[in-house]
């Protein structure tokens, strides 16, 4: 009698050969992926009706050389097309279908509908990940996310072995979702109570639970801290080590495209899980940059087939990467920069995405700070000291922000007891007030 096809355990052990396969391999696995999601798209999805035919040939066939022709979709398109955006119909065997939203933390949350096949590439990817930084699925995990009552302090909710069903040692393992809505002494309390050796959440709300720790003089050890949502800092994972004794793997993922990528232990940079989703770093005419060049994120998840994203900009900048000394012939981000999408705007017309870097934070002497556009050149810096009698050099900052931005900026600094976290449980470093409530 013929035994059911796992395919969850397939697609992970495919995982764990094809991240050494040769680059013509990998490029012909993908165009394979491709071909059959550009098709699916082309005949049941109205947004992609004519939007493909750059690629397709009078035959039918696919011209790979014309990709880049393909038109970037973007969030406004997401929000004005979703309903033309579903699939009327689905391959066989990619069902069953749900509804996720973004926060929406660039202003513009998107509703995304995906299906069963892209769960069961983000728990292979997420296990691959685990593997590579050699993670114990029989030790306790504990990710803060969502606000669901059921999670809430002090119990949270117990949702049993986190890695894969097959492994032994993983169903001695068990793993617990709290509430984004639990402070910072609940959370530690939780982590010691639990003897949990993993969380995953926030860099900034890791930051939180450190400085927390020190103050309350609370001792909690971690194994690994699983960061996500956002770049950390220096000052996070410095912290990080301090308080926790814990190494960070920090992952790059979204809910439109799922595990994007995850870190090398070995080399530098993040290794792109090429099986899963095609990564683009594009510059401003949507063609690829160089390796060591900044550019655009642009994706394409291959089995997103219910609401498919073909040539999906991410908001995100980041820098290309090379090859890898660890051996894995996977594609590299070198660093994902920040976001791509414009913060501050000023009247003349002029918009920026840039980012300061980590010296302004070491002249102000803050552990956090958030920058917000509260008017049309009249910007406030809100900052959290490290030490409330010594204050931060201002006037360099203020010198700092207008070579960065714009030179004829107001800056009002303003030092806070926090910076409060948004509805979605994150931390905004830079927030545009100004054009929200215009």
């Amino acid at each position: 009698m013929n035994q059911p096809r796992d395919l969850q355990r397939e697609f992970y052990d495919m995982l764990m050969e094809s991240q050494y396969w040769l680059p013509e391999t990998m490029l012909a696995y993908q165009r394979s992926q491709l071909a059959q999601l550009l098709r699916h798209a082309r005949a049941n999805v109205p947004f992609y009706e004519k939007r493909l035919d750059p690629v397709f040939t009078r035959t039918g066939d696919i011209d790979w050389d014309r990709w880049h022709e393909i038109p970037i979709v973007t969030r406004k398109d997401m929000q004005e097309h979703r309903d033309a955006m579903l699939a009327r119909e689905l391959p066989r065997g990619h069902g069953a279908t749900g509804t996720i939203e973004t926060s929406g933390s660039t202003g513009m949350p998107v509703k995304i509908s995906i299906n069963r096949l892209t769960a069961v590439a983000a728990n292979a990817n997420r296990w691959r990940a685990h593997r590579t930084y050699d993670l114990d699925w029989s030790k306790t995990y504990a990710a803060r996310d969502g606000y669901a009552e059921a999670a809430e302090w002090p119990h949270g909710q117990s949702l049993g072995p986190w890695g894969p069903k097959w492994d032994e040692r993983a169903l001695q393992g068990n793993s617990y979702r709290i509430s984004r809505g639990t402070d910072a002494q609940q959370m530690l309390e939780f982590i010691n109570r639990t003897n949990s050796a993993y969380l995953s959440t926030g860099p900034k709300q890791f930051h939180v639970y450190a400085l927390e720790a020190e103050r309350l003089g609370m001792e909690s050890r971690l194994d690994c801290a699983m960061t996500h949502g956002e770049g950390a800092s220096s000052g996070d994972l410095e912290a990080i080590r301090r308080v926790f004794g814990a190494r960070a793997m920090e992952t790059y993922s979204s809910k439109e495209a799922g595990q994007i990528a995850y870190p090398c232990r070995l080399g530098k940079g993040l290794h792109i899980n090429a099986e899963s989703v095609l990564v683009e770093i594009v510059g401003d005419d949507g063609k690829p940059v160089g390796a060591g060049s900044s550019g655009r994120i642009v994706v394409t998840p291959f089995v997103s087939t219910a609401q498919p994203l073909i040539r999906y900009e991410q908001g995100d900048t980041a820098l290309a990467g090379g090859s890898c000394l660890c051996g894995r012939s996977l594609p590299m981000i070198e660093a994902v920069e920040g976001r791509s999408t414009a913060i501050f705007t000023h009247p003349d017309g002029r918009a920026v995405s840039r980012m300061l870097n980590e010296s302004a934070r070491e002249m102000l002497r803050c552990t956090f700070w958030q920058i917000a556009q509260v008017g049309p050149q009249h910007f406030e810096v809100r900052y959290v000291p490290n030490d409330w009698a010594t204050p931060g050099d201002e006037a360099s900052v203020d010198a700092l922000y207008r070579a960065t931005f714009f030179e004829d900026s107001q800056l009002q600094f303003v030092r806070v007891r926090e910076i409060p976290l948004t509805a979605a449980g994150k931390y905004l470093e830079y927030v545009n007030e100004w054009d929200r409530a215009g």
